[in-house]
């Protein structure tokens, strides 16, 4: 990679090979810097010229439709999308059905698509120029319009900074807990999450969403943890509100988390709390989460 920059214009077609590249689980193709054109991913050693495509995995697909999803204000859409999302299996076939029966909303869609991936291509060429020493031609990948709704911005805080009342917020999960845990299991849960709280209430870090009259609707909490000296993040309660159900604001959170852990310098974080809904566990394994565990409970 220390003799080609990529020198293709960025039209359509190149764009569209791209993308069939990035996309194809079996990492088979490569991108030829001079013309844009794939060629095969020999087990051999290739020439300078060419490079693997653009890094893109099933959960930035699935950050891609979130996005979408965030920014709709068809709230019977919004809806639907987001139980599509919510899948454990058969996520993405579900998600461009449930479009197909919105042909407006199918292309605004389709065009969301092709300007997020003209973007992350773009922001892609200019580090292949960067590796060869020379200097970006368009803005940083960070500085690309917010492409996440405005309508719920996740704000920061310590926790003995916060505004609001939190531990009103544990007492509302651990009412609606009590849908799905037996009484004895949610108040257990209730008192090991105000002991965490306590614990940590010097420096626990808090990501929240305020709702239009300026309440909290949805909160997370994190702490860092060690193990043997080996830092970890531990989130010990996330909850939304109730008639803020199923529009992805959980995933908000989590995201927001796992950016503080990256600047923190924390590689792993662990996310454990019996107040999560059930029916969550499904959408956050198809976000990429990695399982660890399972709780039972004899019947």
């Amino acid at each position: 990679m220390a003799k080609f920059e990529p020198t293709f214009e960025l039209n359509d077609t190149t764009m569209e090979r791209i993308v069939f590249a990035m996309e194809d689980q079996t990492k088979s193709r490569l991108v030829d810097l001079r013309t844009g054109e794939l060629a095969a991913n020999s087990e051999g050693a290739c020439d300078d010229y060419l490079a693997p495509p653009p890094v893109w995995t099933a959960a930035d697909g699935f950050r891609l439709m979130e996005g979408y999803c965030a920014r709709l204000r068809n709230i019977e859409l919004k809806r639907a999308l987001i139980k599509a999302l919510s899948r454990g299996k058969g996520v993405f076939k579900a998600f461009k059905q449930v479009l197909s029966e919105y042909p407006e909303e199918d292309a605004l869609y389709r065009e969301y698509k092709n300007n997020f991936l003209k973007r992350y291509i773009e922001s892609w060429m200019d580090d292949m120029r960067e590796s060869v020493g020379l200097t970006r031609l368009g803005p940083e990948p960070e500085e690309y319009d917010d492409l996440v709704d405005e309508e719920f911005q996740v704000e920061s805080s310590l926790f003995l900074e916060l505004g609001f009342d939190l531990f009103s917020l544990v007492e509302e999960a651990f009412a609606e807990s009590m849908t799905w845990l037996p009484f004895s299991a949610a108040l257990l849960e209730k008192r090991e999450t105000l002991e965490f709280l306590e614990k940590h209430k010097d420096t626990a870090t808090v990501r929240y969403i305020s709702g239009a009259a300026g309440k909290p609707i949805a909160v997370a909490v994190g702490s860092m943890e060690r193990a043997e000296g080996r830092p970890l993040a531990l989130i010990r309660f996330l909850y939304v509100s109730k008639e803020f159900h199923s529009i992805g604001l959980e995933l908000r959170l989590l995201d927001a988390l796992g950016t503080w852990c990256g600047k923190v310098g924390i590689e792993h974080c662990l996310v454990r709390s019996l107040f999560l809904r059930p029916e969550f566990n499904d959408q956050l394994a198809s976000r990429g989460l990695k399982v660890l565990g399972s709780e039972f409970l004899l019947v």
